[in-house]
């Protein structure tokens, strides 16, 4: 308890959970003779182990992911492309994007796994189910108060300061690309398609 009261304080300093209009994704470099995705990682990061935590997601389930240095790993989704949507629940940019990220995991569904992280003040019952509802929401959301060491690893591994949108892409546990801030449906599926 002492401890996740220490965490949150340092937390709340250093991210501010803004939103921010549309910027360039990040695109993380892989070798494209090579079929293997950690082809260019290097070695001493590539076998680095994943550690994992189980997180509560807002629907009542519970959700496996481990994360290291190169990315994170959804073993609920073993074989799919996941696309990490870190929003907030009063983002404007977010709730814009909220539908066709529905649309995306619906049409992909069989390659790519949508995972919801809302990283603002805790969401009411209420809230959670009427963002689920409103934006036909089917995939998992992970609420903030029980994904402290996720947002760390984005903030110490992704340079995240709290601009939100942020949207990874990632494929057999490496982070394939970064969107930070508004990103239109058209760059995610494009993104999405090149690494089916």
């Amino acid at each position: 308890m002492k401890k996740k009261l220490l965490i949150l304080p340092f937390l709340m300093t250093t991210l501010y959970n803004g939103c921010a209009p549309k910027t360039s994704p990040i695109v993380i470099q892989t070798d494209s003779t090579s079929t293997d995705s950690s082809a260019s990682i290097p070695p001493q990061l590539r076998d680095l182990p994943f550690s994992y935590s189980k997180f509560r997601t807002v629907q009542g389930q519970t959700l496996t992911v481990g994360k290291n240095r190169t990315g994170f790993t959804f073993p609920d989704f073993k074989g799919k492309i996941i696309l990490l949507e870190v929003f907030g629940q009063n983002c404007h940019y977010c709730l814009e994007s909220l539908p066709f990220i529905s649309k995306l995991n619906s049409k992909y569904h069989k390659k790519l796994q949508v995972i919801g992280l809302q990283v603002q003040e805790k969401m009411s019952k209420l809230k959670s189910n009427s963002l689920i509802q409103q934006f036909n929401i089917d995939y998992p959301i992970i609420e903030r108060d029980s994904a402290t060491n996720l947002m760390i690893t984005l903030r110490d591994n992704y340079e995240w300061r709290g601009v939100l949108p942020l949207t990874l892409l990632i494929k057999d546990g490496v982070t394939q690309e970064i969107f930070k801030g508004e990103t239109s449906q058209e760059e995610l599926e494009k993104a999405i398609q090149e690494l089916l």
